[in-house]
């Protein structure tokens, strides 16, 4: 199943947050912090047009993971409230089944905190005792130098350099870089 055991994580500032699997009455609360993500912008690839989701939705989705042996949903929960969240689903091909590739968000006023490094840690180790995955993968926005950081110390490399990869305005691109970890 894609899920983990509950815990709990003192962030930087002393507060605490749980680290669980989503579940699907977690439907409205995810849909609610994906839109706050899309409205800021900054790091996501679509925007709030693209998103078509519904709690409804949102739910199944969920669902979906929670079935699936090689794909999980974590969140980062604070006091009931849902404030990043991490997401990995593996290669759906037999010959790239033993990898996948993950995406990460977490509320803007909670950034800098260990609230992204929380979630990472708990998807690796989810992914260290998942017998199918050897490999975790991601793409980040070179501009997104917080988040390089992050994930270059939790022992990702570079494994690709993605020219041009979105187009945020007329004449105005982001490179990405592909980066990896092997956990098996």
């Amino acid at each position: 199943m894609g899920t983990i055991v509950d815990k709990t994580v003192r962030l930087k500032d002393g507060q605490l947050l749980v680290i669980r699997a989503a579940r699907p009455g977690d439907g409205g609360q995810v849909l609610a912090h994906v839109r706050e993500i899309l409205r800021e912008g900054e790091f996501v690839l679509s925007t709030l047009e693209d998103f078509t989701m519904t709690e409804e939705k949102e739910a199944a989705w969920i669902q979906e993971n929670l079935a699936d042996p090689c794909r999980v949903v974590i969140i980062a929960e604070h006091e009931g409230q849902i404030i990043g969240m991490i997401d990995f689903k593996n290669g759906i091909r037999q010959r790239i089944a033993h990898h996948g590739e993950f995406g990460m968000s977490v509320n803007l006023s909670w950034r800098g905190l260990g609230v992204g490094r929380a979630l990472l840690v708990a998807l690796i180790e989810w992914a260290e005792e998942n017998p199918l995955i050897e490999k975790v993968c991601l793409r980040v926005f070179t501009t997104n130098t917080r988040g390089l950081a992050l994930y270059t110390s939790l022992g990702f490399k570079e494994e690709g350099h993605l020219l041009k990869y979105v187009k945020i305005a007329p004449q105005t691109y982001v490179d990405a870089l592909e980066m990896y970890r092997f956990v098996g």
